[in-house]
């Protein structure tokens, strides 16, 4: 892991292949981060320079709790964020982005806000009509009586998290105490809670739900056979206002297909990619 300064704070990184001639950035879900793209990460590294980082609020990336203009944990401050990313690794280069559940809607939206800089489109389950809590829910979290006692009550989010990821494992037997603790582990740090709620209460406005029409580049939509945690008809949904999309279903996989079967995932992605580079229309 290594840490970059990016817009006032340092963002927690892991790469493969930096000399790669195309750069494809890992986005993760919510209550995730860079550890889970470890299972596909060095497979991807065959197709070019790979980055994944923890969002703010996530993994071992700093987190602020003072900040001017854009609030760092907001929505927009997380595009602001991957258009930092972008800009440090990306200059010159096409651009993959690969976007996980909460990380898809992030990755949606950053391609319509960003015409012509993003080349292709990876959504897995992406959380796009199925978005999270609304918006008015992190309105109500601001409340000034709130702000004491809300990073005390983050604390049990640990079970939660605990909770969403056993669901997004179709097998079980799969979930072992090591993928377990490798989510756990960025909750050792002291301000994980500070940073947490201050993402719990962020505005979370997005309106690419609506613009998925203007997504113009080639995408490949793909969902776990079984996910719980994105349903695979709202998967669907997504895909079909994506013109020219491609779709696959990883079989015998739930929420995150790309560690139950990240074999299947890379042969396809694999593919996919292969494909795109040989003809990139």
């Amino acid at each position: 892991m290594s840490k970059l300064l990016l817009r006032g704070y340092e963002v927690n990184y892991i790469e493969r292949n930096p000399r790669g001639a195309k750069l494809i950035v890992l986005l993760h879900g919510f209550g995730a981060s860079t550890y889970s793209w470890l299972s596909v990460i060095d497979e991807l590294a065959k197709y070019g320079h790979v980055v994944a980082y923890d969002r703010t609020g996530f993994g071992f990336t700093d987190r602020p709790m003072t900040w001017n203009g854009t609030n760092p944990y907001s929505f927009a401050g997380q595009i602001q964020l991957l258009d930092a990313v972008l800009t440090h690794f990306g200059e010159n280069r096409e651009i993959v982005l690969v976007g996980h559940s909460a990380g898809g809607q992030l990755a949606a939206q950053y391609v319509v806000d960003h015409p012509g800089k993003i080349s292709a489109l990876i959504l897995e389950s992406p959380a796009i009509v199925t978005p999270g809590p609304p918006d008015f829910l992190a309105v109500l979290l601001r409340a000034k009586f709130l702000q004491e006692r809300g990073p005390k009550w983050v604390g049990g989010f640990a079970k939660i998290g605990n909770k969403i990821l056993f669901d997004s494992f179709w097998d079980k037997s799969k979930l072992t105490e090591e993928i377990i603790r490798g989510y756990e582990r960025p909750m050792d740090n002291p301000d994980w809670r500070e940073g947490f709620w201050e993402f719990l209460k962020a505005s979370k406005r997005s309106d690419v739900r609506k613009r998925l029409g203007e997504i113009d580049i080639p995408t490949f939509v793909i969902t776990g056979q079984y996910d719980q945690i994105v349903k695979v008809e709202d998967t669907m949904k997504v895909a079909e206002r994506i013109a020219g999309h491609r779709i696959y279903l990883v079989p015998d996989a739930g929420h995150l297909a790309h560690e139950e079967q990240a074999s299947d995932f890379m042969r396809v992605v694999g593919n996919w990619l292969t494909r795109l580079a040989a003809d990139p229309k």
